[in-house]
């Protein structure tokens, strides 16, 4: 069964990641007991195929924030509030 993708485009160049609610437990498993920071990078490592990381890696901070936010909505995900 093939799932849904999440289709983006930077500066443009396209890619897919899966949908933020479809994120293999594998790669949630893994990311429970890191720091925040290194949860937000391993997301992208396990969740991103090689074409998908060589995009991401050419955004800036401010790129990355609008794709994640696009990401979560996409998906019905939202951010609790502090």
């Amino acid at each position: 069964m093939a799932l849904e993708k999440f289709h983006h485009e930077f500066d443009g160049k396209k890619f897919t990641l899966p949908k933020f609610d479809q994120l293999p437990f594998g790669v949630i498993r893994k990311l429970r007991k890191l720091p925040d920071e290194e949860q937000f990078f391993q997301m992208f490592e396990l969740a991103a195929d090689d074409k998908a990381l060589a995009v991401i890696d050419t955004m800036g901070m401010k790129d990355i924030e609008k794709l994640v936010e696009e990401w979560q909505k996409d998906a019905g995900v939202t951010q609790g509030e502090s």
